[in-house]
């Protein structure tokens, strides 16, 4: 299950772009949110051209993860005559795009994953990112090896923590930051260092980076998702 990241960066560090990720695959387009940086970036480098379908996995409602959600479903709805289908376990998602001028006559809303060629599996997990939103990571499989994308959060979930020690997720994706605070809402660096113990850390991938600091998460023996960076 290859996916190619739009970005890697927080919603203040945009020279790292926003986070987030697509896989094109029997012709269907899958996206791991929809930033305010992302429908340019796949208008210039994704092929939209040959999606049949697409399907937006949303981990929460902050702008540097549906800033341009509006602007992909017109443009599928407009010029493709085609509606994609928006995934999120919480309906306010189509109240945001009612606000925007977008009904769901321009789009398939859906609290769970439809079914698709690729054979994606999506299911949510509550994540803390902050306290007047419910956020979401999820664990993707395809049949043959499951992840863990965290979406933002300010930790990893026990129970994703129990499946990753025991094997049963192949690599994870975690929201990783520099910044810590008494309330924090991502996952500092330390605490990331604190639970991952070092034969382990080769399958974690950083991202949401706040700063440029992936050298100094590699040399912890962390993986950093690779995205190209914002002139």
């Amino acid at each position: 299950m290859k996916w190619d990241f739009i970005g890697k960066g927080s919603a203040f560090y945009p020279p790292y772009g926003n986070t987030g990720a697509y896989m094109l695959r029997d012709k269907e387009l899958y996206l791991l949110d929809c930033g305010e940086m992302a429908f340019d970036y796949l208008y210039r480098h994704a092929n939209l051209d040959a999606a049949e379908n697409v399907y937006v996995i949303l981990t929460h409602l902050h702008a540097d993860h549906v800033g341009s959600l509006g602007t992909l479903i017109s443009y599928f709805y407009c010029l493709r005559k085609m509606r994609i289908y928006v995934v999120h376990p919480e309906d306010a998602v189509v109240r945001l795009l009612a606000l925007e001028g977008l009904e769901t006559d321009a789009y398939h809303y859906c609290a769970a994953m439809p079914e698709n060629r690729a054979g994606l599996r999506a299911a949510p997990v509550k994540v803390r990112h902050v306290d007047n939103m419910e956020c979401y990571g999820y664990l993707l499989s395809d049949g043959e090896e499951t992840i863990y994308y965290s979406g933002d959060a300010c930790e990893i979930p026990q129970g994703v923590k129990e499946m990753f020690f025991a094997g049963k997720i192949d690599r994870l994706y975690q929201d990783t930051s520099t910044h810590d605070s008494p309330n924090p809402s991502h996952c500092y660096y330390e605490k990331l260092e604190a639970e991952i113990p070092p034969e382990w850390r080769d399958k974690v991938y950083c991202m949401h980076l706040d700063s440029p600091c992936g050298e100094m998460l590699k040399e912890k023996g962390f993986r950093v998702v690779e995205a190209p960076e914002i002139p």
